[in-house]
């Protein structure tokens, strides 16, 4: 049997193409299996750095938080320290106002102490040099203690606590304390001539008639002046009236007579 010789340069080229082929068919079989993988790590990568903002964001928040709360609970700590001293000098107040009145008054009170549900002081401005002090209005739990206070006012001659002229006051509506105060020259000229009088609820004025003993009632100022004007009363005390802003004032939260 015979075989044909191959020339040489005829197998360089066959070997070369055979060559070029399986590398082609080598590549494309490659690229279709990493172009699904290049795929999904690009949408990885993606993904990642989609990720990574989120979290340099998170952190920058968190960052912001962190700095907030640590100032707030510096401020909380300046609040609570401010709190404190508050709660302080109103429990110091409060413990002095329930021992000061029995005091002042030379009155005996159940425990030797006045219960105080709240006080305060009105108006909340602070009062200029000259002006009159600020009244305390103070509400009282018991209406037994608020009963004796104004027996023990109206039977005192003068209030004084720590050189300080003390009057006790009711506490009206608005509408009762502007009749009320409708007697406010009256009751002037009344202090100038050393008269003593009172304010009977809810707002009635009664005189005390020193020559007899007697008393006289009024419901309407007009009555009470021409009463002053017809009457030839002695002015026992004259320029009283201009004291008056020397005094603190205190009034109590229920129904009664006011005691001047």
């Amino acid at each position: 049997m015979a075989y044909a010789l191959m020339n040489p340069i005829d197998m360089d080229a066959l070997v070369k193409k055979i060559t070029t082929e399986v590398l082609v068919g080598v590549e494309k079989a490659l690229e279709n299996k990493i172009d699904p993988v290049l795929e999904k790590l690009s949408a990885v990568a993606t993904h990642v750095e989609q990720v990574e903002n989120r979290v340099t964001e998170a952190e920058t928040r968190i960052s912001a938080v962190e700095d907030t709360v640590s100032r707030d609970n510096a401020d909380l700590n300046e609040v609570k320290k401010k709190l404190d001293g508050a709660l302080e000098k109103i429990d110091d107040l409060e413990n002095r106002s329930r021992t000061w009145l029995p005091i002042l008054l030379n009155t005996d009170f159940k425990n030797h102490q006045v219960k105080i549900e709240r006080a305060h002081r009105v108006p909340s401005r602070l009062p200029t040099s000259g002006e009159r002090p600020r009244a305390l209005m103070v509400k009282l739990h018991n209406f037994q203690d608020k009963a004796r206070i104004l027996q023990a006012a109206r039977t005192a001659s003068q209030l004084v606590y720590k050189r300080h002229n003390i009057s006790i006051f009711e506490d009206f509506s608005a509408a009762i304390v502007r009749k009320r105060q409708a007697f406010g020259n009256v009751k002037k000229r009344l202090r100038e001539r050393g008269i003593r009088f009172a304010m009977i609820y809810p707002a009635t004025l009664r005189i005390g008639l020193q020559h007899n003993g007697g008393e006289k009632f009024f419901k309407q100022p007009a009555e009470a002046l021409s009463f002053l004007d017809a009457s030839d009363f002695p002015c026992l005390n004259p320029g009283r009236s201009h004291q008056k802003a020397n005094y603190v004032h205190l009034s109590i939260c229920a129904t009664g007579a006011d005691i001047l």
